[in-house]
């Protein structure tokens, strides 16, 4: 038998026999892997740094850094770009 139906637990609004409703049942995974990381991330864990460094070792840290230059750079002058047209 299904428990009592409660407010959902990303939107508040729909009810929902588990944690989410119908409406934010497709991105239950994503919502939950974003509250993982946002509680590694106020705890001050490097949650990235796992998957870094089985695809790039000892160079993990590095490697995150330029990639995350290069990701700002691209996404600065794509908002100038914007702007400007």
């Amino acid at each position: 038998m299904e428990g009592p139906a409660r407010p959902c637990a990303h939107c508040r609004r729909g009810t929902a026999l588990r944690k989410y409703c119908r409406r934010c049942s497709p991105k239950a995974s994503a919502l939950y892997k974003r509250e993982l990381r946002q509680e590694a991330k106020a705890s001050g864990e490097k949650y990235w740094l796992e998957w870094w460094e089985k695809a790039h070792g000892d160079q993990a840290v590095e490697k995150r850094r330029e990639y995350q230059r290069k990701y700002m750079r691209a996404y600065r002058r794509r908002k100038r770009e914007k702007r400007a047209a």
